[in-house]
């Protein structure tokens, strides 16, 4: 039993275990407020909080639950009284309760157990069933099966409204039969949906208020789609944005429909859409407000709008975007103000963000185990929104250091400038990897390919140590790099942490030379991409492809490939029967060898289990070659395994095993991985 302290008077809650009582008293006193604050409560408040507490019972599917007011007085009185859903016995009156404890007997909790639908054949039986009874998963929960005459009412409209935006616009549902056992809380569904013909829109009409405007004919390629809620306002959203463009930021636009002729089941439908266009408006004064840190002409380079423009709210809104993108801003309001008849200034009124913050980093790999840091930012820079920011991290196998200043829109263009120091000291499987330098680069989105392109020059001191490699006679134990590297990222998945539907792809160059300033000529190429799909309810399948090869044009030697260029595969987000760098190639004698070329293949089935436990069966394919020669591949390693993924805020925590199906002589049998992210 727990309590929630009041300015005088108690409430308790009692039955609905350890964390749910506490949990349940301290929300009925913020949303009973004052009501519970005098030194004794009368009843009133005394019921509404037992009203709350049937509802949100109900709500969980306890209908037959029980309350029971355990009251005292100030007067030392102590007394019970049962209330009911409905308050068919209202509590003693008056009443001067210093302390009350609701006692809650829950009852049986009902649950749908089964759902069977009539004249449903737009969509999958088992489809619909996910509006009453949640995701299917391989563990199902009580609390997706939850019956409630409400929560029903609410299924059977969100059932309507699915079929009505697949173009059965006239579709409804209502439940036609409800077995409920009040004993053992099982409930069984029956319900009728009637779908009607297919609307379909066969023509399009356009209505102005005034003549000049020629209606436009984008609209067209809309002719033969569904009927439906979004068909109608994504065409009122293109229409006004049409108008925007022109001037004429007050245009109202409706859409309706006029039924025609049913031909073979399918309802023609015309389109109706009316204009009223209202004044063409120009824009007078922008003005920028509530900026005490950044600089006005930072913020005026993002505009791009200017007086005397016709005033096309889409423009201002992608100006205040732009704004956004500084990264500075907490808040960013727009309001207009009439200056004079046909022209409205356009003020921005901002709210600034923080100038620094400071990050603590911590998380765990099967390799580098523990690891924990600090990250140190700052914004604003200058009032020109430059950022910088100085991250140190520390794990079991490495330590790492970087300091970036970002500059962002670099000179008004769309292209962010950045600069880099970094440090890198890692205890790779057979050797120690350090790596220090630092780079330039320009980042730049491209939306028409939805992607990312990144363009930098790198200038970095390459370091070997403690090397056991079988090319270790032949290593170079420090090298200068100096490389000028591409990437472009298109990313289409619907969650980078989480995917579960999209596809990913990326491909990245470096091309290394003495004339851009090292000691060694190279081309590392990368390529690779993944695709994620749900097959079903709860289940998905992700495929992951990547490709790498470094040649040696220009040099003269094996030399020119320094140790930490060549690639190490194994690990959490490779082939995953190995540690980090377990898959590489192996010399006669055993000593490991750095590939110059490997290809990757994985293929992951994933069922959930719960909302956020999830099963998956995965396999791995992996090939390396560790001559040119030999591209591009001559040695095959497959793995495959299981594994458990908790979904969290910062990516899947991974727990997975992974046995090799054909190890080499020294390699594992199998390894178990614990790692944070997704594998590809």
């Amino acid at each position: 039993m727990f309590a929630v302290a009041l300015p005088a008077a108690e409430l308790r809650v009692d039955g609905l275990g350890w964390f749910g009582s506490r949990e349940t008293a301290r929300n009925l006193q913020v949303l009973l407020g004052d009501q519970l604050a005098p030194e004794t409560v009368d009843a009133p408040p005394i019921e509404d909080a037992a009203l709350i507490l049937y509802h949100e019972l109900q709500r969980n599917g306890y209908l037959d639950a029980r309350i029971t007011a355990e009251i005292a007085q100030a007067s030392g009185q102590t007394s019970r009284h049962p209330i009911t859903a409905t308050l068919d016995e209202p509590l003693p009156r008056p009443l001067a309760a210093r302390r009350v404890v609701l006692h809650v007997a829950r009852g049986t909790r009902f649950l749908i157990r089964e759902v069977v639908f009539r004249g449903l054949h737009a969509m999958k039986h088992d489809e619909a069933r996910r509006f009453f009874t949640g995701e299917t998963m391989l563990i199902p929960l009580a609390a997706d099966r939850v019956y409630s005459p409400d929560g029903v009412r609410t299924s059977l409209s969100n059932l309507a409204e699915e079929l009505r935006l697949r173009g059965h616009a006239g579709a409804g549902a209502t439940l036609a039969r409800e077995d409920v056992d009040r004993a053992t809380g099982r409930v069984r569904l029956e319900v009728d949906v009637n779908e009607g013909p297919v609307w379909r829109v066969d023509a399009i009409e356009f209505f102005e208020q005034v003549d000049p405007m020629t209606p436009p004919d984008f609209l067209q390629d809309r002719r033969g789609l569904p009927w439906s809620t979004l068909w109608r306002q994504d065409a009122a959203t293109a229409v006004r944005a049409w108008y925007f463009a022109r001037g004429f930021p007050d245009v109202r636009v409706r859409v309706s429909s006029r039924l025609g002729e049913r031909i073979d089941g399918r309802q023609s439908v015309t389109a109706e859409i009316r204009v009223a266009l209202g004044k063409q408006v120009r824009l007078g004064r922008v003005s920028l407000e509530g900026n005490t840190h950044t600089r006005e002409r930072t913020m005026r380079r993002m505009l791009r709008v200017h007086t005397g423009d016709l005033l096309n709210p889409v423009a201002i809104d992608n100006a205040q975007a732009r704004l956004a993108r500084l990264g500075v801003f907490n808040r960013i309001d727009l309001r207009y103000e009439e200056a004079e008849p046909g022209v409205r200034d356009a003020i921005f009124s901002v709210a600034e963000g923080r100038l620094e913050e400071i990050n603590l980093l911590a998380g765990y790999g099967s390799y580098e185990q523990l690891r924990a840091g600090v990250e140190w930012q700052h914004h604003n820079l200058f009032g020109r929104a430059h950022t910088d920011n100085l991250r140190l991290v520390q794990s079991m196998k490495s330590t790492t250091g970087e300091y970036r200043y970002t500059v962002p829109s670099l000179f008004g263009t769309t292209a962010d400038g950045s600069a880099r120091l970094f440090g890198l000291r890692r205890e790779e499987l057979s050797f120690v990897r350090q790596e220090y330098g630092a780079d330039v680069s320009l980042s730049r989105e491209f939306p028409s390919l939805h992607s990312t392109g990144t363009a930098s020059y790198t200038l970095q001191r390459l370091k070997t140590t403690a090397n056991e490699l079988a090319t270790n006679p032949i290593d170079e134990t420090e090298t200068d790099v100096a490389s000028l590297d591409l990437r472009l990222v298109r990313d289409r998945r619907d969650n980078p942490l989480t995917p579960r539907s999209g596809h990913r792809l990326f491909a990245q160059v470096q091309l290394a030379s003495k004339f851009l300033g090292g000691e060694v000529d190279y081309q590392q190429f990368q390529f690779g991409g993944s695709y994620h799909r749900a097959v079903g309810a709860g289940r998905w399948v992700h495929l992951g492809l990547e490709h790498a090869i470094v040649t040696t044009f220009g040099a003269t030697d094996d030399r020119a490939v320094p140790v930490n260029v060549r690639f190490f595969p194994g690990g959490d987000t490779s082939i995953r029967g190995y540690n980090r760098g377990e898959a590489a190639p192996r010399a006669a004698n055993g000593q490991f060898v750095g590939a110059k070329s490997f290809v990757q293949f994985s293929a992951e089935f994933e069922q959930a289990l719960t909302p956020k436990l999830s099963t998956v069966l995965f396999g791995d394919a992996l090939g390396t070659a560790a001559r040119l020669a030999d591209y591009p591949f001559d040695e095959k390693l497959f793995s495959v395994g299981l594994g458990l993924r908790y979904h969290t805020l910062i990516g899947p925590v991974r727990v997975e095993y992974g046995r090799n199906v054909n190890p080499r002589p020294l390699d594992p049998r199998g390894t178990l991985l614990v790692s944070i992210g997704f594998p590809f």
